[in-house]
């Protein structure tokens, strides 16, 4: 009671009575999950790098296989927190996966791409500067709109368009050309397919989240389930692509974990846990502050490559950073959010907000106020964007469709 306070204090103000512990322990667990996926980010490509430049001819097939390995036991592990039970998960993921064998057979194309994309992600890293394939890997931003464009038939703002002209600039300008006499023609052949990977890396990306958006609709089972589901059929081809590839140290060293160092090990943990984080920052942080974290991790990855890899960071690359920043934030804010940040800076008027708020028709009552907001932040079923497309960034690795609690951080 407010009676049994020390002098000149005053009893906490709640609303409804409740508790402000709740609120002060999810604002606690949005800040840590921010930097945690921050660190995430630029660890994980920075590890990768190093590791390629140590260069002990590890075979990159088996780094993806023990990733996917090391998965499934995490998303089971995960939802057995979730459940908080572990019959309970059990039984969630007979029903989801031996009880819809359909549906399960259906994430086989998925993880198909998923794991070509992990190998094109080691295959970039040995070509390209830690600070450079961050950037370019904001490209499956733009192969994720053009999909849903094509494929879903949904519609994206202008203003996000003008962001994927800005991401696509800035992407152009951090392919730093090879200096002369720093390699010639053979430096210009492996950043080209350093280049060529990752863009296929983001294709892969791309068409697996719009896939699983489109064919899986109707199904929507937890995150954790989703990784289950993809990590049954991931191990089984990644294990195949280790047999594709030619190791002609694996003789000689006699262990297909040849080669493998603290980096190796390192980035194949980053990995594995990278999907997961995903889907805890987006459950206790918004787009925005993803959108931050995001460009903390390419600054991050800038200055990790100058100090690690003696990385020349030169204008154009500031520029091209730069500009891939700015696209982050633009397309993953709204209209009024933009004109307000405008306004701010003084570059636009706020009043402006109002020409694009939606004018009732005059027979038309307007809308009543919204009473929770809950309602202001669901936009309609037909404007939802798969997940790929929120702000470039992620995914590790992109993401599986994860509207209504399904999808995968890859």
């Amino acid at each position: 009671p407010a009676a049994l306070l020390p002098t000149g204090t005053s009893a906490p103000v709640t609303l409804g009575g409740a508790s402000p512990a709740p609120a002060m322990r999810d604002e606690q667990l949005k800040m840590m999950s921010l930097l945690v996926f921050t660190f995430q980010n630029a660890a994980f490509v920075l590890l990768m790098r190093w590791s390629k430049v140590l260069d002990t001819h590890y075979n990159s097939t088996v780094a993806v296989f023990l990733t996917e390995v090391l998965k499934l036991p995490l998303s089971v592990l995960l939802l057995m927190y979730e459940k908080r039970s572990v019959s309970e998960a059990c039984a969630t993921l007979n029903r989801e996966i031996l009880g819809a064998p359909m549906d399960t057979l259906k994430i086989s194309v998925p993880a198909l791409l998923y794991t070509v994309q992990n190998n094109c992600l080691f295959v970039a890293m040995g070509y390209l500067e830690a600070a450079v394939f961050q950037c370019t890997y904001q490209l499956k931003t733009l192969t994720t709109a053009v999909l849903t464009v094509t494929m879903l038939g949904r519609s994206i703002a202008a203003h996000q368009w003008g962001a994927l002209v800005l991401l696509m600039a800035g992407t152009v300008l951090v392919q730093e050309p090879p200096a002369k006499g720093g390699g010639g023609a053979d430096s210009s052949a492996g950043m080209m397919v350093g280049i060529g990977a990752t863009v296929a890396a983001c294709v892969c990306s791309s068409v697996a989240s719009v896939y699983l958006e489109k064919i899986l609709i109707e199904s929507k089972p937890s995150i954790w389930v989703r990784n289950a589901q993809l990590c049954l059929f991931t191990i089984p081809i990644a294990a195949v692509g280790t047999q594709m590839v030619k190791d002609d140290y694996l003789k000689e060293e006699g262990t297909p974990i040849h080669g493998f160092t603290f980096a190796v090990w390192a980035s194949i943990v980053t990995n594995a846990a990278g999907g997961m984080i995903v889907a805890v920052v987006m459950k206790f942080a918004g787009n925005i502050l993803r959108n931050f974290a995001q460009a903390c991790a390419i600054v991050v990855g800038g200055i990790g490559s100058c100090l690690l890899f003696d990385f020349v960071i030169t204008s154009r690359f500031v520029g091209g950073v730069g500009l891939v920043i700015l696209s982050i934030f633009i397309y993953g804010s709204k209209v009024e959010q933009l004109i307000a940040w405008l306004a701010a800076v003084g570059l636009a008027r706020s009043s402006d907000e109002a020409a694009y708020a939606p004018v009732p028709l005059a027979e038309e009552a307007p809308p009543p106020p919204r009473e929770s907001a809950d309602e202001e932040a669901a936009p309609p079923p037909s404007a939802a964007p798969p997940a790929d497309l929120r702000p470039p960034g992620a995914e590790s690795a992109g993401s599986a469709a994860t509207a209504g609690g399904g999808g995968k951080g890859r």
